[in-house]
């Protein structure tokens, strides 16, 4: 780990110990000085239009080349960054940034907001026009965010209601990164590849944590099954951060087990089966099942043992620094120096959506007497039939261990009687009927489905997650049998 408090030392701090070190691998290939060096002349091109310290500085860009320099060059001048989805649509978007005051806008699309400065991306990315500050040299003389100011703002992606953005201070980001370093390790040798969105704070967490490091990060635009096992087999890979679905994929891919070079593939982003994690570790790959979230500026518990995943909904011990409680109501309760500074909003208040340093969590969870955490489901996915609680994650689990079944998603149908009924909505080579079969052999009566719907593939975010709202749109569009 690096000395310096702040993610705005980091790369220098590396540039300076090892310059030809490799920062960044593929396609973009950049040692930790040509790293500073192009971050310090977009920086310039930024200055040149306007931004300065401290500002806040909305991205909106599908390149992760282009975001990740940003990321670096907003280090380096000491502003805010938000990165934004590139598919977020233009009203929501417009509403998000009138809750956070941006100050500048890099698009392609315009701001609706008067007195918003808009950079079209072409303006940074081509060649820097003449009188621009020589790059290797910080126009802002390198002056880093104070730990208690806001370096990231994350806009959470909620599949229901407004997205929210969450303040991450400079002091939570390097708090979050050197826990991350003591439970998984990460050193100089080793390289991170990055295959998930950089919007969200799953993939901007590895560029962070290998600038801490002075590791290198295998920058991916996306995710290409093939191309990422290919990479993993060629043994350059040393951790990867990947959801379920992603997982799923490569052991599909896969025509081999990984090579020993590998020794951290960090699972996240949404409940891990235990069918699916039977399978990774029969075919050697070493799993570490995070929990975490915006909130927390990424993983806060972690379980890197021989058995991760083996017991459902069960993420490990918290990372170093973190406290963890279950409130009243359930609820998975987290504070510490990660923990983020509080939602944002005009004002730039602190501690909004935090009660005294805890952020209660929208999962229910149980911690056991070793202290480790199993998160249960989300509190808002409860169904309740027949009086019972059901958690939909608990029925999915269950019926993903059926012989056929690829990917399950639960939701329920309201009922007169019941409340509502369960419906299960699959996709695989098992029949509709052989699945009800099977589930009355082997699940209980409340945790049975009473109607199973065959489709092509679950609805996913942009992360892998399963996207509640919309499976139940799905079953919207087929009334039940007697209605058809």
């Amino acid at each position: 780990m690096t000395d310096f408090p702040s993610p705005g030392g980091w790369l220098v701090a590396a540039s300076e110990r090892h310059p030809q070190a490799p920062a960044l691998a593929g396609v973009c290939a950049r040692d930790y000085g040509q790293l500073v060096a192009e971050a310090d002349g977009l920086g310039a091109r930024l200055v040149a239009r306007g931004v300065c310290r401290g500002q806040l500085v909305v991205v909106q860009l599908a390149s992760a080349q282009q975001l990740a320099g940003l990321l670096y060059a907003a280090l380096r001048l000491g502003v805010t960054l938000l990165p934004l989805d590139p598919a977020m649509e233009p009203a929501r978007r417009e509403r998000l940034l009138a809750g956070v005051g941006c100050d500048f806008l890099v698009s392609h699309q315009p701001p609706a907001a008067p007195g918003m400065g808009w950079i079209v991306p072409h303006e940074l990315f081509a060649a820097p026009p003449a009188g621009v500050a020589p790059a290797g040299v910080n126009p802002l003389g390198g002056r880093s965010l104070s730990g208690d100011q806001i370096q990231l703002i994350i806009a959470t992606s909620g599949t229901s209601g407004e997205p929210k953005g969450v303040m991450l201070s400079a002091a939570n980001l390097a708090a979050s990164v050197a826990a991350s370093e003591r439970r998984l390790g990460l050193g100089v040798t080793d390289c991170w590849l990055a295959c998930l969105p950089l919007f969200h704070i799953g993939g901007l967490s590895i560029l962070l944590r290998c600038l801490a490091a002075g590791a290198r990060v295998l920058l991916q635009e996306g995710f290409e099954v093939a191309e990422v096992w290919q990479q993993i087999a060629a043994g350059e890979v040393s951790h990867v951060s990947l959801v379920p679905a992603m997982l799923e994929r490569l052991l599909i891919q896969a025509d081999r087990p990984p090579p020993p070079t590998l020794r951290v593939v960090l699972i996240g982003g949404g409940p891990l089966s235990r069918s699916l994690a039977q399978r990774a570790h029969a075919a050697g790959w070493p799993l570490c099942v995070s929990y975490g979230m915006s909130e927390t500026a990424s993983q806060f518990a972690t379980d890197c043992s021989p058995t991760a995943g083996l017991t459902p909904g069960r993420v490990g011990r918290p990372l170093e620094g973190y406290q963890v409680s279950i409130g009243s109501a359930g609820r998975i309760r987290v504070r510490g120096p990660a923990v983020m500074r509080g939602y944002a909003n005009p004002a730039g208040a602190a501690g909004l959506g935090l009660e005294r340093g805890w952020f209660e969590t929208g999962d229910l969870g149980r911690l056991d007497g070793q202290g480790r955490l199993t998160v249960i489901g989300r509190a808002d996915d409860l169904l309740v039939s027949g009086g019972k609680n059901i958690h939909p994650s608990e029925v999915e689990e269950r019926l993903l261990a059926c012989p056929g079944v690829t990917a399950v998603g639960v939701t329920g149908r309201a009922d007169p009687v019941w409340g509502v009924t369960l419906v299960a909505l699959f996709s695989g080579e098992v029949a509709a009927a052989a699945l009800a079969e099977w589930s009355r052999e082997h699940l209980p009566g409340h945790l049975r489905p009473r109607e199973f719907l065959p489709i092509e593939q679950l609805p996913r975010n942009a992360m892998g997650k399963l996207s509640r709202a919309a499976l139940q749109e799905l079953l919207e569009q087929h009334p039940p049998a007697d209605q058809a």
